[in-house]
């Protein structure tokens, strides 16, 4: 009897650890659930999948708006800005820098781990977004306003077209976006948990999901998410 008895509370303790470790990988990966995801995400100012009228977005997660001289406003989109949260330091080009499609724009750095976000385009930078030295946090209330990135003047269009996506395009590149995001923190966080992740009915993953992981975790996101052709 006594035996039973043991063996019972053994395998009641080796359960509690299983639900701690998956409550822990839930947390990181959804928000609470005692908001909708659509209430959750209009609590961080933005609508994951709307995307502004008059806004393209580029494979690197950067969005583009022209304007009538033919310059380009950059930022970054919800996805960065979902995944990363409030960043403590962003690393801003250079007026009058050269940038070429594929490599370095900006940086975002938060608690020792940072991710580099490549250029859409191919051009010269005619202006930067100084606010976001002292107000890193409009990058996060504002992607698409006040959180823009920088003022950039294009000279070569044609190589960023074919990879450019707008209206209900761009939405629906994003939305499936978040979707590969989402199985991305499973996976970072709990393989066990991961393998279920697609057939569930969940919300999106919480802002800064990514604080909550270590820098190989940084990497990987900026590989499989910011440095696509």
């Amino acid at each position: 009897m006594v035996a039973i008895f043991v063996a019972l509370m053994f395998v009641c303790l080796v359960l509690t650890d299983l639900g701690i470790e998956k409550w822990q990988a839930w947390r990181v990966a959804y928000p609470a659930r005692a908001m909708s995801p659509t209430a959750e995400v209009m609590a961080c100012g933005l609508d994951a999948f709307q995307v502004p009228q008059g806004v393209h977005l580029a494979n690197q997660h950067t969005w583009v708006k022209p304007d009538p001289t033919g310059g380009l406003e950059i930022g970054a989109d919800a996805l960065i800005v979902r995944a990363v949260g409030t960043v403590r330091r962003i690393i801003l080009p250079k007026v009058g820098d050269r940038v070429t499609a594929g490599q370095p724009l900006f940086r975002l750095e938060h608690n020792g781990c940072a991710v580099t976000i490549s250029s859409a385009m191919t051009g010269r930078v005619m202006a930067v977004n100084s606010r976001l030295v002292e107000q890193s946090e409009l990058l996060t209330s504002d992607p698409y306003g006040s959180g823009w990135i920088c003022y950039l003047n294009p000279t070569r269009v044609e190589e960023a077209a074919p990879s450019m996506r707008f209206g209900e395009q761009a939405a629906m590149w994003l939305e499936n976006e978040f979707v590969r995001f989402r199985e991305f923190i499973f996976a970072q966080v709990s393989p066990d948990v991961a393998l279920g992740v697609t057939s569930q009915d969940g919300g999106l993953p919480a802002v800064g999901c990514l604080g909550e992981l270590g820098p190989t975790a940084w990497s990987a996101f900026e590989a499989n998410f910011l440095h696509r052709p």
